[in-house]
């Protein structure tokens, strides 16, 4: 499951770096962002800036709005499985300890997850990844002029 998990979270990343590259590619840089961004949090920032900087983009701003913050809430619940030294605990759950950086010193932190946490995240992050898609086609559209209506509903 979390294997599945891991790819299912880079469908929905990759569609949100592929929504800011068709909006570089046709209506230029963004500002802020010479660079295609690599982290989430700078490719969330570079897709709020570019819908609010570009008329053709702005439409999308409610719909990119939720989305994004979609991301960043399963994003947390997300790192905190994925990127945890797990193991499975004597009943069957798993137990995972993460590390973080506070005031530039380590922090560990512990939590207890089991397969459905894991399987009802993965149905959440594919949910996301279906609707980042359907975005980045409109987004598409409407920088291209091609109607992609009947692919997206």
């Amino acid at each position: 499951m979390l294997g599945l998990l891991t790819v299912t979270w880079a469908w929905a990343e990759t569609s949100l770096a592929m929504t800011i590259g068709l909006i570089q590619e046709h209506l230029g840089s963004i500002r802020g962002h010479r660079a295609s961004p690599v982290s989430l949090s700078k490719k969330m920032d570079c897709l709020q800036i570019a819908l609010k900087d570009f008329e053709a983009l702005h439409s999308f701003q409610q719909e990119a709005s939720v989305l994004l913050k979609v991301f960043k809430e399963l994003g947390k619940r997300r790192n905190r499985i994925v990127h945890g030294a797990s193991w499975e605990t004597p009943e069957g759950r798993f137990q995972a300890a993460n590390l973080r950086v506070i005031g530039g010193k380590y922090a560990g932190e512990d939590h207890v997850f089991d397969i459905r946490d894991a399987h009802a995240l993965n149905v959440e992050v594919a949910k996301l990844s279906d609707d980042m898609t359907a975005l980045m086609l409109k987004i598409a559209s409407r920088l291209s002029g091609v109607e992609i209506r009947s692919l997206i509903g």
